[in-house]
């Protein structure tokens, strides 16, 4: 795999909501097969920091976001310049104090988290997070761990049991 910056031109296109740029083959190649790929790079000039997705047989795309869309006022149709390397720094959230502890007291809690996506992770800590106040924060920790010790996850579609027939 190599890790050298790929820079290409691509068209921004839409699937459903998502704003996409097709990352040309020979670049997709040097990015080696998976079906997601963590870079950095710039967007005409402007940091960004994504994961490519899969397009299948070998390529990737990576989608545009709307921050990036609105700093430089391009939408579908547009023509950028897009220069990304390989990220290999670490994703994972970095955990504020209070949580770190309270599942360091919290078995099940800690082991239903840990057992999460990076990118849930990342969601949950910014919900948590997104406070005015150290006590705001400490609640919202508070009652996220009290809930996942006591909860037991539940799978979608399983939640029902069947009744018994009277005959």
């Amino acid at each position: 795999m190599n890790n050298g910056i790929q820079v290409f031109a691509g068209s921004i296109y839409k699937v459903g909501l998502i704003r996409y740029v097709d990352v040309p083959r020979e670049a997709s190649r040097k990015f080696g097969r998976g079906p997601h790929v963590p870079v950095i790079g710039t967007v005409e000039g402007v940091p960004v920091r994504t994961t490519l997705v899969s397009r299948g047989k070998g390529a990737f795309r990576m989608a545009i976001h709307g921050d990036i869309r609105k700093k430089l006022r391009v939408d579908c149709g547009a023509v950028v310049e897009v220069a990304i390397q390989l990220d290999e720094e670490s994703r994972e959230p970095v955990l504020p104090p209070v949580l770190v502890l309270a599942l360091r007291h919290a078995r099940k809690a800690q082991r239903r988290f840990r057992g999460l996506t990076t990118a849930l992770r990342r969601q949950i800590v910014r919900y948590l997070t997104a406070v005015k106040s150290q006590e705001a924060l400490e609640r919202r920790v508070s009652r996220f761990v009290e809930r996942w010790e006591r909860e037991n996850p539940v799978k979608r579609g399983k939640t029902r049991t069947p009744k018994k027939s009277s005959g």
